[in-house]
């Protein structure tokens, strides 16, 4: 049935709630016009649409589904996974599974890169001491236009 659909800005606003936004602030992101306080009062009346409370039900039920795997779980199924690699005589695999898991761990971190400002140094040094107060300003200040 087509009345069973939610438009668009209820659909953003379902959204919005199971990503964990406040009402008002779904209620704006999802398109909705709201001036003063009027967002929390209507993001409410919004709530109360039964439709609306279905479908965030459901997105926070499948948020809720895909939670359940836990860290703990990832390193039994890594260890499982380093014993059938000893059992086939893989060390490849068995590598990979240890690596996984302490990373998982957070015993090993991937490189990060690192940007850097190269400085060069001047041509003269000591140039800029010699300089008055009108050179340095002709040379260094920022060009204005009026």
């Amino acid at each position: 049935m087509p009345d069973d659909k939610l438009n668009m800005r209820q659909e953003r606003f379902c959204l919005g709630l199971a990503e964990g936004l406040p009402q008002s602030r779904a209620y704006i992101e999802a398109g909705y016009i709201a001036r003063n306080n009027a967002a929390e009062a209507s993001a409410s009346q919004l709530l109360r649409n039964p439709k609306v409370a279905a479908r965030v039900a459901e997105l926070r039920a499948d948020a809720a589904k895909r939670s359940e795997i836990t860290v703990d779980d990832l390193v039994a199924d890594l260890n499982l996974m380093f014993k059938l690699a000893l059992a086939t005589k893989n060390p490849a695999a068995g590598v990979t599974a240890v690596m996984g898991k302490a990373k998982l761990l957070g015993l090993i971190v991937d490189k990060a890169e690192i940007a850097t400002t190269l400085r060069k140094p001047f041509r003269e040094p000591g140039e800029i001491e010699r300089m008055s107060l009108e050179e340095w300003t002709a040379k260094f200040a920022p060009n204005r236009v009026n």
